[in-house]
Order: C-alpha cells, then sequence, then structure tokens
C-alpha cells in the first residue's frame, strides 16, 4: 500500500507540473507570444511566471524524491510537495492565470496529491531520521559563505546579454560536495547561490534553489570515488543546473535567448569551474582534516 501511494505522490506533483506549464503557456499566448518567439514580458510578470514555474517544479521533484524515502523523509517529502503545488496553484491565480480547465486540472492535481498523502496519518510517528551534527553546521555555513562570495564577486564581471551573470561559484559547490557529500552539497548549493542572487540584485533568486541544490546533490554523489567519476557527476550536475535555469528561460525568455543562456550555462560557467576543481580539488584533499 505504502508503494502504492508513493507512486499516487508522484503523479500527483507531475501533474502540479504539467498545470503550471500549461498556465505559463497560457499567459504567453494572452501576451501574444509563443516559445518560439523571443519573449519581451515585463519585468513582474517574468518574475511572477518563474515562481509558478519554480515552485511546480520544486512540487514535482520532491514527489519523485518520496519514491525512494524512508522514516521522516517518507512523511515530510509528500506534504512538502502538497504544500508547493498548492502555492503554485494559488499564486498562478493571484496573477490572473486562471481558466475553466486549468482550474479543473488544479483540483485534480491537488485531490490526487493529497490522497497520496494520505498515509501520512495512517502510521505511527517515526524517529526523527534529518540530523545535522555541529561540525556540518559549521562545515555548510563556511563552503556556502564562500559559494555566494565566489559567485558574486565573478558574477559582476560577466554579466549575460540573456540575464543573468556568469560566475566560477559552482567550483566551490563542486568541491564542497565531493568532500562532504550529497546532502550537504545540496544545502550549500542551494544556500550559496541564493545568497549571491540576493546580494548582486537578481531578482529570480528562487531559481538557484533547485538549480544549485541539484547540482551540489549529484555533485556530492561521487564522494569517495575514483576521480574521473567525480568529475563525471559534477558534469552531470552542471548539466542539470543549466537544463533548470534553460527550462524556466524557455518560457520567460523565448527558445533562442534560452539556448544561448544554456550554451554560456554549460561552456563556460560550468566546464569552467569543472576545470578549477580538477585542479584545487586533490590538493585540498590533502591540506583539510582527515575527520573532513
Amino acid at each position: 500500500m505504502k508503494a502504492l501511494r508513493s507512486y499516487i505522490v508522484f503523479i500527483g506533483g507531475l501533474t502540479i507540473a504539467v498545470h503550471t506549464i500549461l498556465s505559463v503557456t497560457y499567459a504567453l499566448y494572452v501576451n501574444g507570444y509563443t516559445l518560439l518567439s523571443i519573449v519581451d514580458l515585463p519585468s513582474y510578470l517574468k518574475n511572477s511566471l518563474s515562481l509558478v514555474l519554480t515552485l511546480g517544479f520544486l512540487s514535482v521533484l520532491l514527489s519523485s524524491a518520496s519514491l525512494f524515502a524512508h522514516g521522516l523523509w517518507l512523511t515530510l517529502l509528500p506534504l512538502s510537495s502538497l504544500c508547493l503545488g498548492v502555492s503554485s496553484i494559488i499564486y498562478a491565480k493571484t496573477i490572473g492565470l486562471s481558466a475553466l480547465l486549468l482550474d479543473l486540472l488544479g483540483f485534480i492535481a491537488v485531490a490526487i496529491l493529497g490522497f497520496g498523502s494520505g498515509y501520512l496519518f495512517e502510521k505511527p510517528a517515526y524517529k526523527p531520521t534529518v540530523r545535522l551534527s555541529s561540525f556540518e553546521v559549521a562545515c555548510t555555513a563556511i563552503f556556502s559563505a564562500l559559494t555566494a562570495v565566489a559567485t558574486a564577486f565573478t558574477g559582476q564581471f560577466f554579466p549575460s546579454p540573456t540575464g543573468g551573470y556568469t560566475h566560477i561559484g559552482d567550483t566551490v559547490i563542486f568541491i564542497s560536495a565531493l568532500i562532504l557529500g550529497p546532502k550537504l552539497g545540496a544545502l550549500i548549493g542551494a544556500l550559496g547561490a541564493v545568497a549571491a542572487d540576493i546580494y548582486v540584485g537578481y531578482p529570480r533568486w528562487f531559481v538557484s534553489i533547485p538549480a544549485h541544490g541539484l547540482e551540489g546533490f549529484i555533485a556530492g554523489l561521487g564522494r569517495g570515488r575514483k576521480f574521473y567519476i567525480q568529475i563525471i557527476l559534477c558534469g552531470l550536475g552542471g548539466i542539470v543546473m543549466a537544463a533548470i535555469y534553460f527550462y524556466v528561460n524557455i518560457f520567460i525568455k523565448g527558445l533562442a535567448p534560452a539556448l544561448i543562456s544554456l550554451y554560456r550555462d554549460v561552456f563556460g560557467q560550468v566546464a569552467v569551474s569543472i576545470i578549477l576543481t580538477a585542479l584545487l580539488k586533490p590538493a585540498l584533499s590533502r591540506i583539510l582534516p582527515k575527520k573532513i
């Protein structure tokens, strides 16, 4: 029964994501744009559509993770997915993305996700499994700060012609994830990138949470593995990060600018960060305490 409910949660999250995509596509249609055209929307609308897409993506991401969850995560992930899904639907309606079919799809998505999360109230409480030691908290704070500094400092010199900025903050994310593992890698990626975005005034900072969080998580899977596997996982994490930004950009900028940003992210930002990681990580591993 638990496995069935987990799949229902995933289907609900996927339906939420479909709802957000259709809602944003509807907004483009109303404003006279398609995905293939150059999209020139007001800044407030770009930010609003980006937030709707991000909330929907996070909902399906957490519902997908619940398929592999156990312990307290089996409770937290579906509930978080449900909250994010409801938030995306409500926010879409508040900015005018409302139509009969969209409202119906949103209701169905919430019903599916809510039903799938119902097993949470049929099981006894799980013992807490979300723990961070004082050492892990300290490492997260230090590397998040380093990520923010590296991102904000280098980003101001390399603005992108399509919006955003190019930086080497991914280098710190990769190195910290390879040293500390996927859990802390995800935290460092999300916290450091968001802090940098807020500092430089990047309005769509919330996209960085799933983009750089997943980047750090995937790179962290290389902890303790052979060097070439670590580099491959860093590359994969970087590609996932770039793909998430592309997913948002294609709706708020159009296909051509989104492709330019994707090319810049992969062959500029990620490639340079991987080279720096390959040069710096072995030396840092010899210097850092054995506990790390």
